[in-house]
């Protein structure tokens, strides 16, 4: 059962991040932070290629590969932004719609079946969304909903779930053909690099900035590398399905540790939502095929 431990550790790997991130946000703008980790990232991962054995690699893996690269840099962006902008108790939880987009561009496109579970699951990720903002309940019924959208916080969250729920199907058709350690590893060298290549061409973070922050990218940068290695070797101990869900366990850790550090408001709300969610999400993990 040592992926249970290593998917655990992935949580709460994801949560410190999170919370790292909207600690700094008040004295560092996104495109800085996201610098920051992006390039202090890259000496982990380079030196555990040097002790990872390349397997082969055949079209498909370079396909894939190819087609995550604009995934992931668009949901880091959004990503990052939104933890930037918006309280970790509105934006973290609606991750949680990542299963529920997987189940329904699977009965559009692979013709999959929802059953029972399948369903409750997603009710209870839609109902758990409305609690989020239920303080603007006073302002009328659907007043909720529609700030799920008029938060833009929200909203790029939102769209992360949804990017998520197709980069990780190309992702895990990239491992098959290669290895989850190597393509973990080789992905977020290119990836990170190629982003903090563009960072610094088009926006105005300088690099003397990156430099000067070391202890504090050296954090970021290690909390990124950590978590894709306790994700890698947790997959690949058991079925995918079982290691996200728990994986998934970072909403909590994140909402409560946002509550706890920064007293955010409403959490007597988006705390039992966040639980809701998170369920619904079990449901539709373990027991939604």
């Amino acid at each position: 059962m040592h992926w249970f431990l290593l998917s655990i550790l992935t949580a709460i790997t994801v949560a410190s991040r999170d919370v790292l991130v909207k600690k700094i946000s008040k004295d560092h703008k996104a495109m800085e932070i996201a610098a920051i980790e992006l390039f202090w990232s890259l000496p982990f991962f380079c030196i555990a290629l040097l002790f990872i054995e390349i397997p082969e690699l055949n079209s498909t893996f370079w396909l894939n590969f190819g087609l995550s690269l604009p995934l992931n840099w668009l949901s880091y962006f959004f990503y990052i932004t939104a933890l930037t902008i918006a309280p970790l108790s509105l934006t973290v939880p609606l991750l949680s719609f990542t299963p529920v987009f997987v189940i329904i561009t699977g009965a559009l496109i692979l013709n999959e079946k929802i059953n029972t579970y399948g369903l409750i699951g997603i009710v209870l990720i839609v109902i758990s969304s409305y609690f989020l903002n239920f303080n603007e309940a006073k302002k009328g019924y659907w007043k909720p909903l529609a700030a799920i959208f008029s938060e833009k916080g929200s909203r790029l969250m939102f769209a992360v779930a949804f990017i998520f729920s197709i980069a990780g199907v190309i992702g895990k058709k990239a491992m098959i053909n290669s290895s989850p350690l190597f393509f973990g590893f080789s992905f977020f060298f290119i990836c990170n690099l190629s982003m903090l290549c563009g960072i610094l061409l088009f926006t105005d973070v300088r690099f003397s900035t990156i430099c000067r922050y070391k202890k504090l990218g050296q954090w970021l940068g290690s909390l990124f590398f950590l978590h894709i290695i306790f994700h890698c070797l947790a997959i690949m101990g058991t079925q995918a399905a079982y290691m996200i869900s728990l994986k998934r366990t970072s909403i909590l850790f994140t909402v409560i540790l946002g509550w706890f550090l920064f007293k955010e408001e409403h959490f007597k709300f988006r705390g039992p939502a966040a639980l809701m969610m998170f369920a619904g999400a079990l449901l539709i993990a373990f027991w939604g095929d």
